[in-house]
């Protein structure tokens, strides 16, 4: 048959030959896979034989380098026999496809081959196209089928046995399937079957925020942690190296403690999670709660201003930080001349508080830039080192008055040196000329110019400039006072300030050194100088005294002081050697300002402040007379109570005891208590024969009194009815004593009286048990009494702190003999009594000082709050009280005895 070309196709035929190439395009490709399958067979079986393996727990039980080589060779085997089985599949013919499309299909009589047909003669007649047109529309929807997979019967059976041996292997792996076939598809990941790694974690607080370590669990939360804290992971018993998720890789420190054991530390930045994963499993996660590391907060608490004195320059602050202030400072710089450095006057802090705020006052006169207009700048530094700085504020430095015109010539010209305004030879001639305009008794100040200006005429002296600016200011102050004084007053306050400038300066020494400040040859030298100072003080209160007899003034009897032979300024200067030489250079250089505010306040001292301080130490006596008194008071109503208990019955008591007991709630009077319930109030054990000792309610053991006991019990309620009255007497003496000294009458001594009077109407009518509740009344009134005494002396020159402090006149060396009277007792009282005046409320029952916040976390105890510590004062009174009873059954009192002896 002749092949004739084809006719041009219409739309419709153009449609039909798409759809026949499409279909035979998928039924090509459905004829390849079923080539293809049986090609794969024999790798799939490889790799499910590996499967089935790793379900098993085989592979991942080999070490890593086994585990990887031989999921290697499975696996390239598997790619190789694909392949190779693969390449030898050959593409489907034509025919094949179309039979496949015309079985799938249902079509008969093959019309997919009768497509491509032509006329014979290659001439298309109208029956021909007829034909063709039948054709073509006997071909509806061609559809491929999905892949027929052979199975030979060898094949069948083995992969029927595969299927059985996977579906037991993953009935007995059950939840526990999914970690195993990953662990053996993955070399070194474990499956769940494997114990996870121990691991213990840790939080390091950063140094600005200190405390104990913050030990984590994967059951609680960690807390809020401080910025830049450190996190320190240690892991046992992993196979190969965990690894850090969720910080910046570089920064975790890595270290293999052991074959088994890796350390991971890191720091903590950011808020976020942070997870310990080791192989393929997470061992340790965290969500972390990152409060950040602020600047701190510093402004000023108002303008800072001159003091009323005109010569001091106060500087209100006000700063904040969470974690603390470790250092505040002002720095001064002079707008006019920028090219000089600035001025930095450090504001000492106690600790590292972390609202610190106050008024520091700073005396500024010797500075060159005294009477300049200055801005002044706050600057603060975290203990995290973070710095912050105020606004600006500008002011005019106070200056020194002086009145010699002399001196003030030198101020002058100490002034225009120190800024540069004059040159060193012209100020050397100027110092020649004042040196001659002094007088021929001046002949040391007049040696100090003359000396200066030699050094500015000497090229290669050294500090010359130095030298000149310290001496023009010492020598001026010199004149001034002996313009307003006399020389032996004068030359009191130069060695006083020499004195002390050479104790700033060998503090400053020691600080600048840091560790090697604090060898025994530096601190030998700041004991010299700060014995020279004080050898200094008491040369100026020797001429104070001889000036003071000159003039005629009568001194009050000072007497000794209240703390025996100490005073405020050896204890200041002992405590500021203290702290020197321990390397507390900011406690050292607070505890030199205020020395120096003491130094200046003795250098302007007169006789008439010396008047005024020893009516102040009157007044303090007679305050701590007073105590005395009240003290007295509450020691003799105690013995009337001993001798009212005395003369209860043995049973009358013990019958109370019982019927309070019974009824005891929580709060009730600890003198109703009998001692086995005190001793569990404390926590303790009673001993077995204490219970059983207690008298039945019903009075059975009480003995009748014989006449003579009688007698005697009468005698002594006549002799307690009179002391009862003495003692109400003194108590009205006394609050009328405490009235004029502090305009206040104590109301607790006002209800003594009351309670007094109360009491001794019972013993007149021989009623022993209100007697006693009466005088239990009296003493708690005493106790108001001492609370409100000492509020009402705080604060007052007689009560609190002197208006001026100076030392004992004429004692030489007051602090060198210290006995425990007023050396080291004064010294370690020293913080509470001048800093709060508190009364010791924050010590326990046996007299420990308690701690608050972080304070008191150095021990294991827990201190309790207030309420149970004064319940614990009381009970332990009781305790006392029935141990000094000696009509108590005689068991009792040998328990409370070892019990008491070693408080």
């Amino acid at each position: 048959m002749i092949m004739a070309p084809p006719a041009p196709a219409s739309s419709k035929t153009l449609s039909l030959e798409a759809r026949v190439h499409q279909a035979r395009h998928r039924a090509r490709r459905i004829l390849w896979v079923e080539s293809a399958w049986l090609a794969v067979q024999t790798p799939l079986a490889l790799v499910g034989g590996y499967a089935l393996s790793g379900l098993l727990r085989v592979p991942q039980s080999l070490p890593d380098t086994l585990h990887a080589f031989l999921l290697a060779g499975v696996g390239g085997g598997a790619l190789a026999l694909a392949a190779r089985n693969l390449s030898r599949v050959t593409p489907p013919e034509l025919h094949r496809i179309d039979r496949r499309l015309e079985e799938k299909s249902g079509l008969r009589h093959r019309p997919l081959s009768g497509l491509d047909d032509l006329p014979a003669d290659g001439e298309e007649t109208a029956f021909w196209q007829t034909h063709m047109d039948r054709l073509r529309q006997s071909i509806g929807p061609l559809r491929s089928g999905w892949p027929a997979l052979a199975w030979t019967p060898s094949r069948l059976a083995g992969w029927t046995g595969f299927a059985a041996c996977l579906a037991l292997a993953l009935f007995v792996a059950g939840q526990k399937a999914p970690s195993r076939l990953e662990a053996a598809f993955l070399p070194g990941v474990d499956d769940s079957d494997v114990p996870l790694p121990q691991i213990e974690a840790w939080v390091d607080l950063p140094a600005y925020a200190p405390g104990a370590p913050v030990f984590l669990s994967s059951n609680t939360a960690p807390p809020r942690i401080p910025q830049d804290a450190t996190l320190t992971v240690h892991v046992t018993g992993a196979r190969s190296g965990p690894h850090v998720l969720g910080v910046e890789t570089a920064d975790v420190t890595v270290r293999r403690l052991d074959a088994g054991s890796w350390s991971f530390t890191t720091r903590l930045l950011h808020t976020g999670r942070v997870s310990i994963r080791s192989r393929g499993r997470t061992v340790g996660e965290w969500q972390f709660d990152i409060e950040p590391d602020l600047p701190p907060e510093i402004a000023w608490a108002s303008a800072p201003h001159k003091t009323e004195d005109g010569t001091t320059l106060a500087l209100p602050y006000r700063a904040a930080q969470a974690h603390g202030i470790a250092r505040i400072w002002a720095k001064i710089i002079l707008p006019s001349r920028t090219d000089l450095p600035a001025l930095n006057v450090p504001i000492p802090l106690k600790g590292t508080p972390i609202k610190p705020q106050g008024v520091f006052e700073t005396d500024l006169t010797e500075s060159l830039w005294a009477g300049e207009k200055v801005a002044i700048t706050l600057h603060a530094t975290s203990r995290g080192g973070k710095e912050s700085v105020s606004k600006i504020e500008t002011l005019t430095l106070p200056a020194r008055e002086f009145h010699d015109p002399t001196a003030r010539a030198l101020i002058s010209l100490r002034h225009r040196f120190g800024l540069g305004q004059e040159t060193p030879p012209e100020v050397a001639d100027e110092l020649r000329a004042l040196a001659g305009t002094l007088p021929q008794d001046a002949k040391g100040s007049m040696l100090a110019l003359l000396y200066a200006a030699a050094q500015l005429d000497d090229p290669d002296a050294d500090q010359a400039r130095n030298n000149t600016l310290g001496l023009c200011w010492a020598v001026a102050l010199y004149l001034d006072d002996l313009a307003g004084s006399d020389a032996e007053t004068a030359q009191a306050n130069l060695d006083i300030r020499a004195a002390q400038k050479a104790v700033q300066d060998q503090i400053a020494h020691m600080r600048a050194l840091g560790d090697a400040g604090h060898t025994e040859a530096e601190q030998e030298k700041l004991a010299e100088r700060m014995k020279r100072l004080r050898e200094a003080l008491d040369q100026r209160m020797q001429a104070l005294m001889q000036r003071s007899m000159q003039l005629g003034t009568v001194m009050p009897d000072i007497g000794e002081t209240p703390d025996g032979d100490s005073d405020p300024v050896s204890r200041l200067m002992r405590r500021l050697q203290s702290e020197a030489a321990n390397g507390q250079s900011d406690e050292a250089l607070r505890r030199l300002d205020e020395l120096s505010k003491m130094t200046e306040r003795m250098r302007s001292a007169t006789p008439q402040d010396l008047a005024q301080i020893a009516q102040q130490m009157q007044a303090r006596a007679r305050a701590q007379a007073q105590r005395a008194a009240l003290h007295d008071l509450v020691r003799r109503e105690t013995t009337l109570l001993d001798h009212v208990q005395s003369r209860l019955g043995i049973g009358q008591r013990a019958a109370k005891e019982a019927e309070q007991n019974q009824a005891s709630v929580p709060g009730q009077d600890v003198s109703t208590m009998p001692t086995a319930e005190l001793l569990r109030q404390l926590g303790m054990s009673p001993p077995p024969d204490m219970d059983s000792s207690a008298t039945s309610p019903n009075g059975s053991n009480t003995a009748p009194l014989t006449p003579e006991q009688i007698a005697i019990q009468h005698e002594q309620r006549r002799d307690d009815h009179a002391v009862q009255r003495a003692l109400q007497m003194v108590a009205r003496v006394l609050n009328e004593d405490i009235k004029s000294l502090t305009d206040k009458k104590m109301d607790g001594l006002t209800k003594a009286d009351k309670d007094m009077k109360t009491a001794r109407q019972y013993l007149a009518e021989a009623k022993d048990s209100p007697a006693e509740q009466a005088i239990r009344q009296v003493l708690k009134d005493l106790a108001e009494t001492g609370q409100q005494m000492k509020e009402a002396q705080k604060g007052k020159n007689h009560g609190g702190r002197p208006l001026a402090l100076l030392p004992t006149m004429g004692t030489g060396q007051p602090s060198q003999g210290g006995g425990k009277k007023g050396g080291e007792a004064r010294d370690q009282g020293d913080d509470d009594t001048q800093d709060d005046g508190s009364d010791k409320s924050d010590r326990d029952p046996l007299g420990r000082k308690m701690g608050k916040g972080h304070s008191g976390a150095d021990t294991d105890g827990t201190v309790p709050d207030a309420d149970s510590r004064e319940r614990a004062r009381e009970i332990e009174r009781e305790l006392r009280r029935r141990d000094a009873d000696r009509t108590r059954p005689q068991s009792e009192l040998d328990y409370l005895d070892r019990l008491l002896k070693s408080y």
